[in-house]
């Protein structure tokens, strides 16, 4: 993957990841009058580290010239190399909820307690309850602490440069957009992506992330911009479109969820299923079903959809209003 060419002092480093796809997270470099700020580091360990540091000499910086780390959410390909960074003296800012979620990034076991829970009550088989139980926090998630600077929306007020934080929560209940008001440029961590619409997640019956997420959208949506700087894949220069495909695409994925339940009554797992029919690795089957149960809940909050316990396998159904 090759550099953009962003002017406005913006640079764009691509920074290889331990996987294929995505293989590479998108680093930026704001130049500010006193130094530069990072947005987004990449996963942990020593060669990602060395390879970062390499890029940021071939554009002429070192480390010591930053001025400011900011992850854009939690999740290990954008700030998992966060604390090796800190350790040089660069202090790090995360969105203010983010102190409520450091021991579920720091143990993934706690994390997917809870999605373990729900998937039974939803009628996961056995396999994909022991998949999840499987699971252990990966080197390269690293290991996060209270971050130096707790960001709330509006100007990022320790900077001379003017970038505002817009806490736009969806693919992460921590996740942030950034607008750099001198080039108009966002940038979106995952929370817009060229391609690929992003993983919306459950972890329990209690939250409704997609509409969490549909209202982050209308936030992007509403603004004045014109560029989007994502946190994987190549730049969005149609930003107003794009945000329409990917609404869009939800409301296609809750159409097809309403026909599936059209005169049935279904587990949760029914439903995955029945919407990924084509075999997936443990991975992707994991991705499927908190996306199903992301627009279940979604639709329960429409009274779209009716959810059914009982003391086998809860169930949904149409509302009568629907």
């Amino acid at each position: 993957m090759r550099s953009f060419n962003l002017t406005s002092g913006i640079y764009h480093i691509p920074l290889e990841l331990p996987w294929s796809s995505p293989a590479y997270v998108n680093v930026y470099l704001l130049e500010d009058s006193d130094g530069y700020i990072m947005i987004d580091c990449g996963v942990n360990g020593i060669e990602f580290l060395k390879i970062l540091e390499q890029k940021l000499f071939s554009i002429g910086v070192s480390f010591k010239e930053i001025k400011l780390l900011i992850g854009t959410h939690m999740h290990s390909d954008h700030i998992g190399q966060s604390t090796a960074i800190r350790e040089l003296g660069i202090p790090f800012a995360l969105y203010e909820n983010s102190i409520d979620y450091l021991k579920h990034y720091n143990d993934w076991t706690l994390r997917f307690k809870e999605l373990l829970v729900y998937a039974k009550n939803q009628g996961a088989p056995e396999y994909f309850l022991n998949d999840l139980k499987e699971i252990r926090t990966p080197e390269y998630a690293g290991r996060v602490t209270k971050p130096d600077v707790l960001l709330t929306e509006g100007r990022i007020k320790l900077l001379k440069r003017e970038v505002i934080t817009i806490f736009t929560p969806g693919h992460d209940i921590t996740e942030i957009s950034l607008l750099d008001t001198s080039s108009k440029i966002v940038f979106s961590g995952d929370h817009i992506l060229p391609k690929i619409t992003p993983f919306i997640p459950t972890l329990n019956g209690n939250d409704d992330m997609l509409s969490k997420y549909d209202n982050s959208l209308d936030k992007i949506l509403n603004l004045e911009h014109k560029l989007i700087a994502p946190g994987h894949g190549s730049l969005i220069d149609n930003p107003y479109s794009r945000i329409q495909q990917m609404k869009s695409h939800h409301q296609r994925r809750t159409d097809k969820i309403l026909n599936i339940l059209k005169d049935n009554q279904l587990t949760g797992w029914e439903v995955v299923n029945l919407l990924f029919p084509r075999k997936l690795d443990a991975l992707n089957l994991r991705l499927a079903f908190q996306e199903t149960l992301a627009h279940l809940k979604y639709l329960e909050k429409l009274n779209k959809v009716v959810h059914i316990t009982n003391l086998n396998f809860n169930q949904w159904k149409l509302s009568k209003e629907n």
